[in-house]
């Protein structure tokens, strides 16, 4: 089989197929013209590259597993606990990003005086700036304010419904939007 009949066959470029000939994965002959020739086992260990390839497995482990110093089992079951820490680690970031995207349910407070009877966080309004904890944010930097009403349904005991009304406050700036929920 020629490369081009190869390339088409496998869709894989000749770029590629040259790639894994200078990795010595794979030894085709050579005719008459210098040109490659590709055999079944040829096209069969591509194919088995490819679906390596397919699975993230790199060129050096597929050495490995070709010159059976690796078995495939290990390789890709190393690979399973790779991705399990991946996505552990993806989880994590998710998480963070989630936190810290989320609207924060928060009390409008207006001075330092501290009301110890709520269990939201204090959003402080102060003549020059605003103040989430250690977050501050300068009234200079605010592009704008976006306001928007939300209410809940809540059940209580033996069919008792109540109805709470909230404001949602984002604070858009040049570097970032703050989400709060006004209790």
């Amino acid at each position: 089989m020629t490369t081009h009949e190869v390339e088409e066959m496998l869709d894989i470029t000749k770029k590629t197929l040259i790639y894994y000939e200078n990795e010595g994965l794979v030894k085709p002959l050579r005719d008459n013209n210098n040109y490659r020739c590709y055999n079944q086992d040829d096209v069969s260990k591509i194919k088995f590259i490819l679906l390596l390839r397919e699975m993230d497995v790199t060129i050096e482990e597929i050495k490995q597993i070709i010159n059976k110093k690796k078995s495939i089992r290990d390789v890709l079951e190393n690979k399973k606990d790779l991705i399990k820490q991946r996505q552990l680690d993806l989880d994590h970031i998710d998480e963070k990003i989630n936190n810290y995207i989320k609207r924060k349910k928060v009390k409008i407070a207006v001075d330092n005086v501290l009301d110890y009877g709520t269990i939201y966080d204090r959003l402080y309004f102060y003549k020059d700036f605003l103040q989430y904890f250690q977050t501050e944010i300068k009234y200079s930097d605010v592009k704008c304010f976006k306001l928007s009403m939300s209410s809940s349904i809540g059940y209580m005991k033996f069919m008792e419904v109540h109805m709470n009304y909230y404001v949602d406050l984002d604070i858009v700036t040049q570097h970032d939007t703050y989400s709060f929920q006004i209790m």
